[in-house]
């Protein structure tokens, strides 16, 4: 029984490597300083957020577990 290889190497690499949408690419505009680090801290606020909220959920369940048990 012969196996046929998964991957096709016949292609060529230039082809290959290039994007569909290349020619459509536009490059971002760069941020400013300030607006880097407004985003950066809006990210981190909302992190922080999400980390508090599950603690408090976990602290919940755990209060309720100990309520069942009694």
């Amino acid at each position: 029984m012969s196996h046929e290889p998964l991957v096709n190497d016949s292609h060529d690499d230039e082809e290959f490597l290039e994007a569909v949408n290349d020619d459509e690419y536009v490059r971002p505009r760069t941020s400013s300083r300030a607006d880097t680090l407004r985003a950066r801290r809006r990210v981190e606020a909302l992190l922080e957020e999400r980390r508090l909220q599950r603690a408090i959920e976990d602290d919940w369940m755990l209060l309720d577990e100990e309520e069942e048990e009694e």
